[in-house]
């Protein structure tokens, strides 16, 4: 097994993750010969209203958001990964966002095997980063995670954004 983590399953849902009205997806990839993992469920859009401010949007501005559907998105990395010149250890993290329209904070908890964001605690954060957001024309009807470029890349509705991982700190700063 190469990431040596557990799948979580949904003892309420479908016995098969990939037929849940929110499939589990994951992707894989070698960054620099580090081995990482994403794995998310994947809610649809199903022409909802999705990002915004107040309670008429699935996921409202400036709310904690689990950023997918059922358990926490979490990340695997296997030895240290740098975002920009942020240290990210070895291990699982969970994945939360809190969206805006101009700037979404991006946070990695190491709190990874949770359901949705009841449990979460700030204390376990380790890294809080902002990124701006893309807006696309198209809508992507599916939540989707995936690496490329040496990056994570989100794309849900039409908002974009990425993060770009390496196995050294950027030499920017």
């Amino acid at each position: 097994m190469m990431f040596g983590f557990t799948i979580i399953t949904c003892i309420r849902c479908t016995s098969d993750p990939q037929n849940r009205p929110s499939p589990l997806r994951k992707d894989t990839a070698s960054i620099d010969g580090i081995a990482v993992l994403i794995e998310f469920s994947s809610p649809g859009v199903k022409g909802r209203d999705i990002f915004g401010d107040g309670s008429d949007y699935l996921v409202p501005y400036n709310e904690l958001w689990r950023t997918g559907a059922n358990h926490a998105t979490f990340l695997s990395v296997k030895d240290e990964m740098f975002i920009d010149t942020i240290s990210l250890d070895s291990g699982n993290y969970s994945i939360f966002t809190i969206p805006n329209k101009d700037e979404w904070t991006i946070i990695f908890n190491e709190e990874w095997n949770q359901w949705g964001s009841y449990n979460y605690k700030d204390t376990l954060d380790v890294i809080r980063l902002k990124v701006k957001p893309k807006y696309a024309d198209q809508s992507q009807e599916r939540m989707l995670f995936y690496f490329a470029d040496d990056s994570l890349k989100f794309r849900w509705d039409r908002v974009r954004w990425a993060i770009p991982l390496t196995s050294r700190p950027s030499m920017l700063h």
